[in-house]
């Protein structure tokens, strides 16, 4: 019993005397005061925000004890931005308040360590802005009568609104039934979150003569009906990079103006004419360009792999020497076949090649051997536009024994095996589009005026099959 009363005598003193002590937790906390949240050097730099998301919460800070209320007001302060490009140099403008509001006026009560001042822009009146100025809203805090100080290094905030700019560029090869198509990449370059981006263009002949003039062309506008859009507009989804467009162009119609585009060719102008509010246009066309342009491998040999001299049945020859030779893009990677007497070379040797996107040929190009010259001349050329191996749908383009003279140039020390002279034209004789490429070689002509004698196997030598193409 008496340690009962003991206790109890310990336990009621004690609570007298917390009672009677003041509390002192605070003592170690500073007093309140206001400012922007972070450090004094983060809120020195502009800080990006995206024009396109169209209102920004700022959070403004009580600190300390919090046994204060105050007003706040958020101001904006031309005289801020005016000192701010004095101090570092920049020439930043200041973005008309006519642009946006502000909520100027935050009301803490003892309680309250942080409240949200919220901006709200208008996308349409800011991107009428200069294009080629950078507009920054200067911030900074006041506190109505100075019931509270303010952190001096973090009393301010600089915001700039960023959008992003689209751009036409970067074209391939595709096909559309019979016809060539060329897809374009529209990009932007940065990703909007918030929406979707909406992308007119349409075909601009008008653009033609600035072109030339800039690149030192005289190419023409696309023959009616020769160039049209497979749509005019394009949509980049939001949080994506980019869309693309696609030109069509007439295989009929080339096969009407061949000797014209040999002659010099067209261009075709495909051009921005709007896009999604708030976001530039940077680079606003496309030239699609519709002359011959070499056309050459690397190509994928589907057919014709084994027809070298590194598959000879009973003498095997260098390992390099592989049908894909052929269409490798070299032409002084020579192609050479089976070359011992017992390896008879088989004939017709057939050759298939997938060129990775279709083309309309306007002529071929074959390169002789530099000292095999003249030995394989007598071929045939198909194009499809798929292939399914022997149940492919050719489309024969030429055929005939092509031009030869021979070159001693070429075949004397230091032997040029690049010769200009060893290539010759191979004309075509049907317009067709397609991706892949069938070569035939039909035969090995007998003689040769190289003075080397004729090989008894039916071989020979060859540097490359390409072709100048759309």
């Amino acid at each position: 019993m008496k340690i009962n009363r003991l206790k109890l005598l310990i336990v009621a003193l004690s609570a007298a005397a917390f009672m009677g002590c003041q509390d002192d937790r605070n003592n170690f906390m500073v007093s309140d005061s206001v400012s922007f949240v972070g450090t004094a050097e983060v809120l020195q730099q502009i800080r990006e925000v995206s024009i396109y998301d169209q209102t920004c919460d700022i959070p403004v800070l009580k600190n300390g004890k919090g046994q204060s209320a105050a007003t706040v007001h958020v101001q904006t302060s031309e005289a801020v931005l005016t000192a701010y490009n004095q101090a570092n140099g920049t020439s930043y403008a200041y973005l008309p308040e006519s642009c946006y509001e502000i909520t100027s006026t935050l009301h803490f009560g003892e309680d309250d360590f942080r409240k949200f001042a919220t901006l709200k822009w208008d996308v349409g009146a800011v991107s009428a802005l200069d294009a080629e100025q950078t507009y920054v809203i200067p911030l900074e805090l006041s506190v109505e009568g100075s019931v509270l100080p303010l952190a001096e290094d973090r009393k301010q905030t600089f915001i700039t609104l960023v959008g992003s700019s689209v751009s036409m560029g970067a074209l391939t090869n595709s096909s559309t039934g019979s016809d060539l198509v060329f897809d374009g990449q529209i990009s932007l370059n940065s990703a909007i979150s918030t929406l979707d981006v909406t992308i007119d263009y349409a075909i601009d002949n008008s653009l033609i003569a600035a072109y030339n003039e800039a690149n030192g062309t005289s190419y023409k506008a696309a023959p009616d009906g020769m160039a049209s859009l497979v749509a005019t507009t394009s949509t980049i989804a939001a949080g994506e990079l980019v869309t693309t467009f696609s030109c069509r162009i007439s295989t009929q119609k080339v096969k009407e103006h061949i000797d014209e585009l040999k002659a010099g060719g067209y261009v075709v102008p495909v051009s921005i004419t709007s896009v999604t509010e708030g976001v530039a246009i940077e680079q606003k066309t496309a030239f699609v360009p519709l002359f011959p342009r070499e056309t050459k491998g690397p190509w994928e040999l589907l057919e014709g792999y084994e027809i070298g001299w590194a598959f000879g049945p009973t003498n095997p020859g260098n390992a390099m020497y592989t049908g894909a030779r052929l269409f490798d893009g070299v032409v002084s990677n020579e192609w050479i076949p089976f070359i011992n007497g017992n390896d008879q070379n088989v004939f017709p040797m057939v050759f298939v090649a997938d060129m990775g996107q279709p083309h309309i040929f306007t002529n071929f190009l074959i390169a002789d051997s530099y000292n095999f010259q003249g030995s394989y001349r007598d071929y045939e050329i198909y194009i499809s536009n798929a292939y399914d191996g022997a149940n492919t749908a050719w489309t024969k383009v030429a055929s005939g024994m092509r031009d030869y003279t021979y070159c001693v140039e070429a075949n004397t020390s230091p032997y040029v095996k690049d010769h200009p002279d060893l290539t010759y034209d191979y004309p075509i004789q049907q317009v067709a589009m397609g991706r892949y490429l069938k070569f035939v070689i039909l035969k090995c002509e007998a003689t040769r005026d190289n003075g080397i004698a004729p090989s008894p196997c039916g071989g020979g030598k060859l540097g490359d099959v390409w072709g100048e193409a759309l």
